[in-house]
């Protein structure tokens, strides 16, 4: 079973940016964003996360944005679905209506609302219950920045990495990656995801399988040939190719967040749309600011 969850989970997640029209959720350009990625290089897909905007959604509509997926990845591309909401018993309600939907993993994350509250204990209770009665293996997402500061910490990850039905965390911490790496006890089937393209590499280096990069939503092969270069020891060409992606992604989502991926998204052949109120789409010389920087790195047809 351990080599089938790895190799589910080794390589690059797409977080699938939800194209909104007139504010509207648009499934022909999903459907669109779906069939071109699945050229690509990328592992697999991980809808209903940040880039997402899964909090903008209602769950009419996060379940027809996993249909749209579903009906559309190509064969042999992993799909995790974000799951996460605020009690163990609505999470786990929500990840049984997709999970029969033919999806691999659900990501769940930290719950926050209630932050003061969230130590070691409450969180270790939380996914135990969530992993209990998911019928899909759990993974744990942990990103302080869009969760009220919450930060799972190494011990509770060495608990729950014990658990059989919960697999792995997506890092999209500030803290140093290695930390969760460690934590995990030998033997247990959990793994690394780095959530970001500034701690890809690193985690790598250091024994994560792989990473849900937002930059993958518009440049998803450069961001696998990274893995790819490492995984052929041609570490300096690694190192060399991650140091122009993270500068390009300062310029881009470091500046404009989720905003300025669509925007991306939208100059080179994808479908990322407007953003959903309250996130406001990006300005006239923002959408140049970006165009200018792809012009510059040769990535503009």
């Amino acid at each position: 079973m351990s080599s089938v969850i790895k190799n589910k989970l080794t390589g690059v997640f797409v977080p699938v940016a939800t194209p909104f029209v007139d504010q509207k959720l648009d499934c022909s350009k999903l459907e669109a964003n779906i069939q071109k990625m699945n050229n690509s290089k990328i592992r697999g897909y991980m809808p209903l996360g940040s880039n997402g905007e899964f909090r903008s959604l209602t769950d009419e509509e996060a379940i027809k944005v996993v249909e749209v997926i579903v009906k559309n990845r190509a064969k042999g591309k992993t799909l995790i679905v974000g799951t996460g909401r605020e009690s163990a018993w609505a999470t786990i309600e929500f990840t049984k209506k997709v999970a029969d939907m033919g999806i691999d993993f659900a990501s769940v994350l930290t719950p926050h609302y209630f932050a003061g509250k969230m130590n070691d204990e409450a969180l270790i209770r939380f996914y135990t219950e969530v992993a209990d009665k998911s019928p899909v293996p759990v993974m744990i997402y942990c990103i302080p920045k869009s969760a009220n500061g919450v930060l799972i910490s190494p011990k509770a990850i060495s608990i729950l990495a014990q658990h059989p039905n919960i697999v792995g965390i997506k890092d999209s911490s500030k803290e140093n990656i290695e930390n969760f790496i460690n934590a995990v006890p030998k033997g247990a089937e959990f793994y690394v995801l780095s959530g970001s393209i500034n701690k890809f590499l690193k985690g790598l280096q250091k024994g994560a399988i792989g990473g849900v990069l937002s930059m993958a939503n518009y440049l998803p092969d450069l961001c696998c040939e990274i893995q790819e270069l490492f995984n052929a020891d041609r570490y300096q060409d690694a190192e060399k190719l991650s140091e122009r992606l993270c500068k390009i992604n300062e310029k881009i989502s470091g500046h404009g967040g989720v905003a300025a991926v669509k925007a991306a998204m939208n100059l080179l052949g994808y479908y990322g749309m407007e953003p959903r109120l309250p996130l406001l789409p990006l300005n006239e010389n923002e959408i140049e600011e970006i165009k200018k920087v792809l012009n510059e790195e040769g990535l503009l047809v």
